[in-house]
């Protein structure tokens, strides 16, 4: 070995030694190149943009609630002092997930699932496990050894402006898929913080046991976003009741199951159709702007917070439709203006005024080429972006320019009239089976959803007196 090598070899030997440390929750030596200030400057930096994409829901009292809990929590973990916040965003999948340094989040899907305050801690303390056991962080540090980004202390500073290349290269942080050995520090700890804050554990076994009832089947139409993006390690039941075999006591512990369901009494369920929904499949319409139009037929469609967008079905092109800040003129100019934009005016046929042009644009990807126009409609200026590769627009400018022509106002009274659905929290008013239940008291869900929301099965007895959810409108 050379004396170049060998220098070199006992650099690398150092830093990573130096990057090794015990962490405090778990016990474990972690390699680590990502400091603590680090971590909570880019928790911070995800959740300006997560306030944009995923908004939190317009709820103080129950935001409150949830933030209690959570905060309790982390004051008993082993990074008290991390700048912890906790948040309920309006998103109806099943859903929770932690940024580093402290920033967590669950969506109002999963609390409609949840059926006691226990077991929205058990969820909440295993999103700070992940946080204590900095898994979002060692991930990037291995990321950063691995892909040759190791580039020595300088590029480690406290400043967010100069941490630019670790930002960047941290963003897809948020959906990051835990390893398994990670989930199951997750789980012993958020049961160690249930039980320093005085909840019963056992409910985190109804938390795995209703993750594992969601299907396709539910409301939402999809399996929960959180087994997704937390990887099952194994049979969670079986793991939880070993932790409590080793742990029992007979000191009674909080569950306040009543609390809960006073708290979640009238939240949203499922979809929220004044955001907009799509009928027969292309035609989309939003109640509260009180508009409607078309996508071509056969296109995929989805509707999110930011965008109505649609396929192409061999998904050779985009159509997409949004919010555009100012009047026409300035939002075309803002967007034509961009650099690398080529572009030439055109006119569109569209409901009230309107500025449009025909683009093309070179990406790391190739040239892209599309329409775009800029309407004033309602009182808001809205986008329609119509764009694919090179030489798509041979094909793409007719429907493109339909689909912005059939812009209208949205007239149908029942459309414009419908309502989201909402959990409504009834008492039992005598012995009955939970069919009994429903057949007296409907909802506007299947019984199969109901039993799963509940977390019950079919042919279940219920009591005097127990507080079950419905969905209503």
């Amino acid at each position: 070995m050379s004396s170049i090598a060998r220098i070199s070899w006992t650099g690398s030997a150092l830093l990573l030694l130096a990057a090794c440390a015990t962490n405090p929750a778990t016990g474990r030596r972690q390699f680590m190149t990502v400091s603590e200030t680090q971590e909570i400057q880019m928790g911070q930096q995800y959740a300006q943009q997560i306030g944009t994409e995923m908004p939190p829901l317009a709820n103080a009292p129950l935001q409150s609630y949830v933030s209690g809990i959570g905060k309790a929590l982390a004051a008993k973990s082993e990074r008290p002092q991390l700048p912890w916040s906790f948040t309920v965003i309006d998103d109806p999948v099943v859903n929770a997930f932690a940024l580093p340094g402290g920033p967590i989040y669950v969506s109002r899907g999963i609390l409609t699932h949840f059926n006691s305050e226990a077991e929205l801690a058990a969820v909440l303390g295993h999103e700070i496990g992940h946080v204590t056991g900095r898994h979002s962080a060692s991930q990037m540090s291995r990321q950063q050894l691995y892909g040759g980004l190791l580039m020595g202390a300088a590029i480690f500073n406290s400043t967010v402006a100069q941490n630019a290349e670790l930002l960047q290269q941290g963003l897809g942080v948020l959906f990051l898929k835990y390893g398994r050995d990670d989930e199951t520090q997750a789980d012993d700890l958020g049961f160690r913080y249930m039980a320093r804050e005085g909840y019963d554990q056992r409910q985190m076994v109804r938390v795995f046991q209703m993750l594992d009832r969601t299907s396709p089947a539910s409301a939402e139409g999809r399996p929960p976003q959180w087994l997704s993006t937390h990887p099952d390690p194994g049979n969670r039941v079986q793991a939880t009741e070993r932790r409590l075999e080793r742990g029992r006591d007979t000191t009674a512990r909080l569950i306040e199951r009543e609390r809960y369901l006073r708290a979640i009494d009238g939240l949203l369920f499922g979809e929220n159709p004044r955001e907009g929904f799509f009928v027969n499949g292309t035609r989309f319409v939003h109640p509260d702007l009180a508009l409607e139009f078309t996508f071509p037929q056969g296109w995929k469609t989805q509707n999110s917070k930011q965008a109505v967008a649609a396929q192409e079905p061999q998904g050779r092109a985009l159509m997409a439709f949004a919010f555009a800040q100012g009047t026409p003129d300035a939002a075309a100019r803002q967007f034509f203006g961009q650099q690398g934009m080529q572009a030439r005016e055109t006119t569109v046929q569209a409901a009230g005024t309107s500025r449009a042009g025909l683009f093309q644009v070179q990406t790391q990807q190739g040239v892209l080429e599309g329409l775009a126009a800029f309407v004033a409609f309602g009182g808001n200026t809205y986008r329609f972006l119509c764009y694919g590769g090179q030489g798509i627009m041979t094909a793409l400018d007719q429907p493109c320019r339909r689909w912005i022509g059939s812009l209208a106002e949205l007239r149908d009274a029942q459309l414009k009239g419908v309502q989201p659905n909402r959990v409504k929290i009834t008492a039992v008013p005598r012995a009955m089976t939970i069919e009994d239940f429903v057949r007296e008291f409907p909802s506007t869900v299947p019984i199969e959803q109901l039993l799963v929301i509940n977390n019950l099965d079919a042919g279940a007895r219920l009591t005097p007196g127990m507080l079950v959810k419905r969905v209503m409108k």
